[in-house]
């Protein structure tokens, strides 16, 4: 379920490729460009540009974008992973592993559009939806299908989710509406979800595609300054 415009090595199956991909929308959502990016920094362009597509970071190039961008620890979670894992395993609750199945011939999506833009402002613990459209572009009907919040659905720093949206049954050729109720994290940051799509079972739908599936990213502002606890009224003695 990719954007049209992104290119299709920019849906990563490895921890690197996923953080480079964030790195990315961090950067873009808050209007930056790579060669801003690299001067601030001290590094050439091409080095941004690699960093993003993939190419391992160095752990002070991940601190720049934390700081810069208010990322709130985010991007040094997954830099975190990139040090210690191999492969991304994608875990559920409890450490189970989905069951992996092979692509179903014909079985295709398309990404059409979705409300709240990469950037959307919030207000701390603000309710919202977002709403995506896809279109079944394949010729196989969905059936029982599923959208799910991929990694930890609450915690700090991170939007809270379900984990599992239902997409009504939809055949080959039809648009779905996704809509998923969402709330921000409630202190002041920026925060970004993925969510895939599964079957029944619970298993990865395109398993050789969309790695990342669809996302939110959105900037959380409006916190209020913490306040000095009360003089106590009791006179000293």
């Amino acid at each position: 379920m990719p954007r049209p415009d992104k290119a299709p090595h920019l849906f990563p199956r490895q921890p690197r490729t996923q953080l480079g991909w964030t790195l990315q929308k961090f950067r873009q959502v808050h209007g930056w460009t790579a060669k801003e990016t690299a001067r601030a920094f001290g590094c050439s362009t091409s080095h941004i540009s690699r960093v993003e597509h993939g190419s391992r970071p160095s752990r002070a190039l991940v601190l720049f974008y934390e700081e810069t961008f208010g990322a709130d620890g985010l991007l040094l979670s997954l830099f975190e992973v990139v040090e210690h894992a191999g492969e991304q395993d994608r875990r559920r609750a409890g450490g189970r592993r989905p069951e992996i199945k092979l692509a179903i011939p014909g079985d295709e999506s398309s990404f059409v559009d979705d409300t709240i833009p990469h950037g959307t402002l919030m207000a701390p613990g603000e309710l919202f939806w977002k709403v995506w459209r896809i279109r079944n572009s394949g010729t196989v009907p969905w059936r029982a299908r599923m959208l799910e919040r991929q990694g930890p659905v609450t915690g700090p720093g991170l939007i809270t989710s379900l984990r599992y949206y239902a997409i009504r049954a939809t055949a080959p050729g039809e648009l779905v509406e996704i809509a998923a109720p969402l709330k921000a994290p409630t202190y002041d940051c920026a925060s970004i979800a993925y969510f895939k799509m599964v079957d029944e079972d619970g298993a990865l739908c395109f398993p050789d595609r969309y790695q990342l599936g669809l996302d939110v990213l959105i900037l959380v502002r409006g916190q209020l300054p913490d306040q000095e606890p009360p003089p106590d009224p009791t006179p000293a003695d």
